[in-house]
């Protein structure tokens, strides 16, 4: 009898289980994508929906609003850590202090002209959507929210971007610019 008739004729007993552990850890993690992967995905998904349901100009529309309203909820939370521990919003505390672990990604920094320059290459949220077949959806969470969580923190901070989805590079940048006379070129 395989599983599925055992399951069926026998319903699940601890005893039936309990190869499970052994068996999860002979493969790894070889079936499994991260969290942020699967949030990545998630989003998506939705953002489909979205867009399938109200056309491409009001379903971005919609989808901007919502990312960036998370976007914002997301620095002013980063904010107040920081400002509970009585120390400014500066972009240094930001990256101390950030909500998101970056574990899921592979990044460059690099100080460009005094700014601060990352650049994301391996994305798992990037990745995970992709490999679902919804990549061209998750590229609305990347236009819109490091932006809206800048303005969300310190909003003199401003973003500037270069989306993988833009320019088709198998990579993202984006430059933090903190510096008064850099902000002239960026406004």
């Amino acid at each position: 009898m395989d599983e599925l008739e055992i399951e069926k004729k026998q319903g699940i007993s601890w005893d039936y289980l309990a190869d499970i552990p052994a068996k999860r850890k002979e493969i790894g993690d070889k079936y499994q994508f991260n969290g942020w992967g699967l949030g990545a995905v998630q989003f998506s998904y939705l953002a489909k929906a979205v867009i399938e349901e109200l056309g491409p100009e009001k379903g971005e529309a919609l989808i901007k609003k919502a990312v960036e309203e998370y976007g914002r909820a997301r620095g002013r939370r980063i904010a107040e850590v920081v400002k509970g521990l009585g120390k400014p919003l500066s972009l240094k505390n930001f990256l101390i202090y950030a909500d998101m672990d970056t574990q899921s990604f592979k990044s460059r920094a690099d100080i460009v002209d005094n700014d601060l320059e990352i650049k994301w290459g391996k994305c798992d949220h990037w990745d995970t959507a992709l490999e679902f077949g919804v990549g061209d959806y998750w590229k609305f969470s990347c236009k819109y929210l490091d932006d809206a969580i800048q303005e969300g923190y310190n909003p003199e901070t401003k973003v500037i971007k270069e989306t993988r989805h833009d320019t088709g590079k198998n990579h993202c940048v984006l430059r933090y610019v903190t510096r008064d006379s850099n902000k002239t070129s960026v406004a």
